[in-house]
């Protein structure tokens, strides 16, 4: 496992230390430092983050239910390897979700919330123009918070940000995809469903979005060998 520089040391705090571990290793994945079977080893994440092995073994576990990586204590475990049905099938439940969290939402979102969103998509766009994928991915995640976080249904939320991180991942992964003019597009259609409180057409404008980047994303990572 390559350890990423960049990445500090966990420190303890309020957060249980295996949740600070799971935290740092969900950000290498998602980022693609760790790349599709990337072995990653108990040993080497425990020195990296100067902490035991326990904390890290519950981590690694808790992202071997997520999917995000092939946990087998003792014999070795690595980064989930990119596999087309799966991500089509992430792609379609978290359009669903989205699209169920966007028609609860809009009766509950208030003006702040609307110019939350709304910024947050244009940051979006903006990253994705200047090629940063990170900054994309984080945007668009703070974006589309706010839907189900307005949602009024917690069920619904611990479920999306289970599978996200899939779709986090293949924008690290494969950059500029889709092309920056139906990102915005996309993103626009679901502002403008919000802001006239038609929730059945934010219901379908939130799918849309995520169709249409969770198609476009997959197609490429499948095009360019990275998804098989």
């Amino acid at each position: 496992m390559p350890i990423p520089a960049h990445v500090s040391a966990a420190e303890p705090g309020r957060l249980l230390l295996a949740d600070v571990v799971y935290d740092r290793l969900l950000s290498v994945i998602v980022g693609g430092q760790l790349a599709p079977g990337e072995v990653v080893r108990e040993e080497e994440v425990a020195g990296w983050l100067s902490v035991s092995r326990t904390p890290v073994r519950d981590a690694m576990h808790r992202l071997g239910e997520q999917g995000l990586l092939v946990y087998q204590p003792n014999r070795g475990s690595h980064v989930t390897p990119l596999d087309r049905e799966d991500l089509e099938h992430v792609v379609q439940v978290v359009a669903a979700l989205y699209a169920l969290a966007a028609t609860r939402a809009t009766d509950r979102l208030g003006s702040v919330d609307h110019a939350m969103l709304a910024a947050h998509l244009e940051a979006s766009v903006k990253a994705h123009e200047s090629g940063d994928a990170a900054q994309r991915a984080a945007e668009t995640d703070a974006a589309l918070d706010v839907l189900h976080e307005r949602s009024g249904n917690p069920v619904l939320t611990r479920t999306l940000l289970s599978l996200r991180p899939h779709l986090t991942r293949l924008v690290a992964l494969v950059p500029g995809v889709p092309d920056v003019a139906t990102t915005q597009r996309l993103g626009e259609a679901v502002v403008v469903a919000l802001a006239a409180g038609d929730a059945a057409r934010a219901g379908d404008a939130a799918r849309a979005y995520v169709l249409g980047l969770g198609d476009a994303l997959v197609a490429a990572a499948v095009e360019r060998g990275i998804a098989s």
